[in-house]
């Protein structure tokens, strides 16, 4: 009959990552949640704009300040945020 106790040889570690592929991937989530954040002004604005200039909830003003704050200094990137908003605004 075979011994039912586990194998004692040591599992193979995964293998380790360099600096340069940890870097490239914490860019690359960085820039997926850069890209998600901005896109949720599109449905949000509404509630932006009441906690921004009529006193509403505070926490979605102050969520999107680090928006705001780049689409003021970074004229293109102000430019095309403005622009994706103007497409959930009715008119």
């Amino acid at each position: 009959m075979s011994d039912p106790s586990p194998s004692t040889a040591p599992l193979p570690s995964p293998p380790r990552r360099s600096w340069r592929q940890r870097l490239r991937r914490l860019c690359l989530r960085l820039t997926i949640y850069w890209v998600l954040y901005t896109l949720s002004i599109g449905p949000m604005f509404w509630y932006w704009f009441e906690a921004h200039y009529i006193g509403g909830e505070r926490w979605i003003a102050a969520f999107y300040y680090p928006l705001l704050f780049v689409c003021d200094h970074v004229k293109p990137y102000g430019d095309m945020v403005n622009w994706y908003i103007n497409l959930w605004i009715l008119k």
